[in-house]
């Protein structure tokens, strides 16, 4: 259908309601209530309904509380909420809402279906984690505490905890080694193997293994594992963003480690607030001790609501079973949308750069070059395409880590350093030129192609008449 080139808030608002206005349909719900069929009016966890008054009755929340939504041309990053949830996903936090249910009993009957469907060893089962954060804390907290209610209660408060303990690599340094270090747990540094095993004592508990910077430490994954069980500790690999690929939710298991996190919220496209800890039934029994619903835990923060739990399976059963060859020719058919738009302005479209081994939001990456006849550079155009309202289409700062505080003593901070969980795409990334601009294209939306195709034809037919 046809896109307005010259965009209001109304006129985005009717094209987005033609492509995504099905989701809603009556047809769409009527797995509904199981108890009863008949019953006039709606009680909680029916099927959506209109909001006539209120918040949200304009169908737009986010003119409401005067925000800008993004087009997604950035990644899974949480600081601008991950990614978008499939309709199926929208479905089964619906249907979780019907009921209560008892937590825990779920969060067993959830580890036990990430397990088979991932492709567990034996003896490994799963746990929903509220991100993969989160999974960090009660992952470690577990290790330390084990079972014991002493140790529960006054974790992180480990004085007298015959292990505390934790080797990681200095190259494996980063901003989450904070959710180790919050239970309590000492962090010790090593650079080579065998300054990894001389740091081993009777105080260690585990090695970590920073998945994401496995290609800038000396000791491998599975060097690590078999340093760790000769040693009898634990092994921990956080490996949030490292799928896809989806096999490494298998084989990273399969090497040995004890635990592995996964993030929910990128491109397994679950709730943003999940995460997947998958691991020795006895290490996530000892996980789950450690966090919400259980109360006076170290993890009590890191609740996790039956909603988030049922759309983390689905979308994780959705991830399992995708196609990714007919994924990438979807995203190729987005790329010629916009190429097919810009051609004619002087713009070429550069190789696709795809390596799937790369570590770290792995997908393909698109990228055109700009004629220099127009007067734009590369970052002109991807800051145009940030400045688009009613909808912004990317974000120029959505590589921040966050908000940030301030220097007490004035000074300038640091600029900080890159963040390991929003690595470049490929690992065979050209340097780009100052005419080219890229983007992946694996979280928009059916009908953002031609959205993003159309504002660009804009953007350049502008710059030629200038």
């Amino acid at each position: 259908m046809p896109f307005p080139s010259r965009w209001s808030r109304r006129s985005f608002l009717g094209a987005l309601s033609t492509i995504t206005g099905g989701l809603l349909a009556p047809d769409h719900l009527k797995a509904a209530s199981m108890l009863s069929p008949k019953r006039k009016r709606p009680v909680d966890g029916d099927p959506i309904v209109p909001i006539e008054s209120g918040l949200g009755s304009t169908g737009d929340i986010y003119a409401e509380l005067g925000i800008t939504p993004l087009v997604n041309i950035n990644g899974t990053l949480t600081v601008i909420g991950g990614s978008v949830m499939r309709p199926e996903v929208m479905e089964l936090i619906r249907q979780g809402n019907q009921h209560c249910v008892s937590i825990d009993e779920l969060e067993i009957a959830a580890g036990k279906f990430i397990a088979k469907i991932c492709r567990s060893p034996t003896g490994y089962t799963g746990l929903v984690t509220g991100g993969a954060a989160a999974a960090l804390t009660v992952g470690y907290a577990g290790m330390m505490t084990e079972d014991l209610n002493p140790r529960l209660r006054t974790i992180p408060d480990v004085s007298g905890f015959p292990r505390t303990e934790v080797i990681i690599q200095k190259s494996h340094r980063y901003a989450f080694d904070h959710q180790i270090r919050q239970t309590g747990a000492t962090l010790v540094e090593v650079e080579t193997r065998e300054e990894m095993i001389a740091a081993i004592n009777p105080k260690t508990v585990a090695i970590h293994f920073t998945n994401i910077l496995s290609d800038q430490g000396q000791v491998s994954g599975p060097e690590t594992v078999a340093i760790a069980k000769a040693h009898n500790l634990y092994t921990f690999n956080d490996a949030a963003a490292d799928v896809p690929p989806k096999e490494r939710l298998w084989e990273y298991p399969g090497l040995g480690f004890d635990l592995v996190a996964f993030s929910g919220g990128k491109d397994i496209r679950g709730p943003q607030a999940s995460g997947v800890l998958i691991g020795r039934e006895e290490l996530i029994r000892y996980a789950l001790l450690n966090m919400s619903p259980q109360e006076d835990r170290v993890g009590r923060c890191c609740k996790v609501g039956k909603e988030t739990i049922f759309g983390l399976l689905k979308a994780l059963e959705l991830f399992v079973n995708q196609d990714l060859d007919e994924d990438t020719r979807m995203y190729d058919a987005r790329a010629r949308v916009i190429t097919d738009a810009v051609t004619k302005f002087g713009v070429t479209a550069l190789p696709r750069q795809y390596n799937p081994q790369a570590l770290g939001n792995v997908t393909p990456y698109y990228s055109w070059r700009i004629a220099p006849r127009l007067g734009l550079t590369g970052a002109d155009v991807m800051q145009k395409l940030a400045e688009t309202r009613p909808l912004a289409i990317g974000a120029r700062s959505a590589g921040a880590s966050g908000l940030r505080g301030r220097d007490p003593e004035g000074a300038s901070e640091p600029k900080p350093a890159p963040k390991p969980h929003t690595k470049k795409y490929s690992d065979d990334d050209p340097e780009s030129g100052p005419n080219d601009f890229g983007f992946p294209l694996w979280q928009l939306k059916e009908g953002e192609d031609k959205l993003i195709a159309d504002r660009l034809a804009e953007i350049f037919s502008e710059a030629r008449k200038g």
